[in-house]
């Protein structure tokens, strides 16, 4: 199987990664919905939980369809045969900073709402926000090089 391209496996990961931003648009819609469903919460309820899961989880959604954005972004990027171009520095350092933010809320909300997912989550989404700016500058040595290649031949 191609791996590389609109019809390799980072084509239908582009479609997938579009496909999934629905989802969570769907899924971000319906939480008026599905909190109570899932966790017997309704609004005004006391101790706001209700109100709290929404803020969280309505965060996360919007950060993570942010972050989805710019994923899809990087393989459009690389299905078209650019990537080593500038674009892809800068998304790489932008879901590095969209990563960053959603650890430092994850860390506020652990206060707030005291879960122990909230401190992986936190904890991932710093690693991932850290890994995400080595990646960019990484790919923007990586174009230099191309750059200076290309001027050789």
């Amino acid at each position: 199987m191609k791996t590389i391209g609109k019809h390799g496996l980072s084509g239908y990961v582009e479609f997938a990664l579009a496909v999934l931003m629905l989802v969570a648009a769907g899924l971000m819609i319906s939480l008026p919905w599905t909190i109570p469903a899932a966790t017997g919460q309704k609004p005004g309820m006391p101790e706001m939980w209700f109100e709290k899961y929404l803020v969280v989880l309505l965060v996360s959604g919007v950060l993570a369809e942010l972050i989805l954005w710019q994923a899809r972004g990087i393989l459009r990027n690389i299905n078209r045969g650019r990537p080593f171009g500038r674009d892809m520095c800068r998304r790489f350092r932008i879901i590095g900073i969209e990563c960053l933010s959603l650890a430092l809320f994850y860390f506020v909300a652990v206060f707030v709402v005291t879960r122990f997912f909230m401190v992986a989550v936190f904890v991932t989404f710093s690693v991932v926000g850290l890994m995400s700016f080595v990646f960019a500058e990484l790919f923007r040595q990586a174009g230099e090089y191309k750059k200076e290649n290309d001027m050789t031949i």
